[in-house]
């Protein structure tokens, strides 16, 4: 893999464009001196009276609270507490008059809430929604259409994947907050304990033959032999099972084009031929042999497993880097390129801005997330969630995207980065792929599973039809 090419080059036409401000000048001029002559003052005009000034204007202004809807997150909230403060000093204050009121729900809770909070008609501004639900939410009415309020140059301010995510049948919903991208990350105590050697440019491979398995088991400590692992191989989260990171295995048992690793019809409303391949069975029943074959992965994992000293290696985005920070700041990581069976990919996507259909302050509200999407208010988000940014330029100045590992994930994501399904019902299929992955940990026969999921998934898209 070529190391920061990209982000060199990004560099670069950010630093060939400040030097070309530099040089063309031209917005500064220089007060006179004290012994150059300042010329003839012109004649005071008498004050008008009638018109305030533009301060006085903006003061005039009435108060504007903006609700926003989003994910309960501290990091977070501190992020936009600094965001917000800096949004009311631009334009010589001309926002100076707009606050935000949160409404931060946990995960689970969270697009319920949205839905519920616009079809009741609930004067909402602004939500947060997670990338492939975009799409979902542009389809029920939730969010505005933005397209007349983005140029093509500001999409260009962001990879390709967010702005895939927000768009719906030519539709621009709204732009992006961060992004992700999955690597394989380990403890290197224990993995050196093992007296294992990783390379990161190569990805392991799953499957029984795959180079994955012998790895995991390697790792795998149970010293009084129990059949209960002091220390588990392998994770891929639990106990919540979502498609973001149990859906990938499945997928990469698939070439660029097939239906495994689409993983969705075209129009993103079929998903029996799709869900259900041989290859994403295969996929599957090595999942399942994972925790109960060869017992390498456990069922209930504890929050932070891998940091936590639960399990030696795990697959997550770069996250971890900031959780490992403050909370186990002992504890010492790396990564690798994520493993794949046939084709490598990570799933992308997190978290955007939407305007609710609902708001009554559209011109506050667009105001906001122009500037909470743009390289200066990514840097706030950046400052605190420390997770990879998805404006192109911004990332560019990063230094920890120019050095491993994050330098890694970010090569790794503009490769191999792929969309989760494309749906407007990807509410619906996520929360069915929950169900399914739960019954196959449970121990379900795998086949049967994923046939009776593929056509409840298909009964759940009739809506969209």
């Amino acid at each position: 893999m070529k190391k920061n090419i990209w982000i060199y080059a990004i560099a670069l036409v950010v630093v060939m464009s400040m030097v070309l401000a530099a040089c063309g000048g031209g917005a500064a001029t220089e007060a006179p001196s004290a012994e150059e002559p300042a010329g003839e003052e012109p004649a005071a005009e008498e004050p008008a009276g009638e018109e305030p000034s533009g301060e006085e204007a903006m003061e005039e202004k009435e108060p504007v609270v903006l609700t926003f809807i989003k994910i309960a997150d501290e990091l977070e909230a501190q992020a936009f507490d600094e965001m917000v403060a800096a949004f009311q000093q631009i334009e010589d204050g001309k926002w100076s008059h707009v606050s935000i009121e949160y409404d931060a729900k946990p995960f689970a809770e969270l697009f319920p809430a949205i839905e519920t909070s616009v079809a009741t008609g609930a004067k909402v501004d602004l939500i947060q929604a997670d990338g492939p639900d975009v799409k979902h939410f542009a389809w029920n009415g939730v969010i505005q259409d933005l397209s007349d309020y983005f140029t093509e140059e500001e999409l260009q301010q962001w990879f390709p994947q967010s702005v895939e995510d927000a768009t719906y049948e030519g539709g621009f919903y709204g732009p992006p907050e961060v992004q992700s991208c999955q690597m394989l990350w380990y403890r290197t105590d224990y993995v050196e304990a093992a007296g294992i050697e990783i390379d990161p440019d190569v990805s392991l491979t799953y499957g029984p033959d795959g180079t994955g398995l012998p790895v995991w088991q390697k790792l795998t400590v149970d010293e009084d032999g129990d059949g209960n692992p002091e220390v588990f191989g392998f994770q891929n989260n639990g106990p919540f099972w979502f498609d973001y990171l149990n859906r990938i295995p499945a997928r990469t048992n698939g070439v660029p084009g097939s239906p495994t690793y689409e993983g969705v019809s075209e129009d993103g409303l079929t998903h029996t031929g799709y869900f259900d391949t041989d290859e994403a069975i295969e996929a599957y029943q090595f999942d399942q042999d994972l925790f109960y074959e060869y017992g390498v992965r456990s069922i209930e994992p504890p929050p932070n497993a891998m940091l936590a000293g639960f399990s030696a290696m795990f697959i997550n985005q770069d996250l971890v880097v900031g959780i490992q920070r403050d909370q186990f700041p002992d504890v010492e990581i790396d990564a690798a390129a994520p493993p794949y069976w046939q084709t490598p990919m990570c799933q992308t996507g997190s978290w955007h801005y939407g305007i609710s259909t609902t708001t009554e302050h559209f011109e506050e509200t667009l105001a906001f997330v122009k500037y909470a999407s743009s390289d200066e208010g990514a840097a706030f988000i950046w400052k605190y969630k420390n997770q990879f940014p998805a404006n192109i330029n911004f990332l560019a100045t990063v230094e920890e995207y120019q050095t491993y590992p994050r330098s890694l994930m970010a090569e790794f994501f503009v490769e191999f980065g792929k969309s989760r399904i494309v749906s407007p019902g990807y509410t619906e299929y996520n929360a069915l792929f929950g169900q399914f992955y739960q019954a196959l940990v449970s121990g379900g026969d795998v086949e049967e599973l994923t046939r009776e999921y593929a056509q409840l998934m298909d009964e759940a898209m009739a809506k969209y039809k």
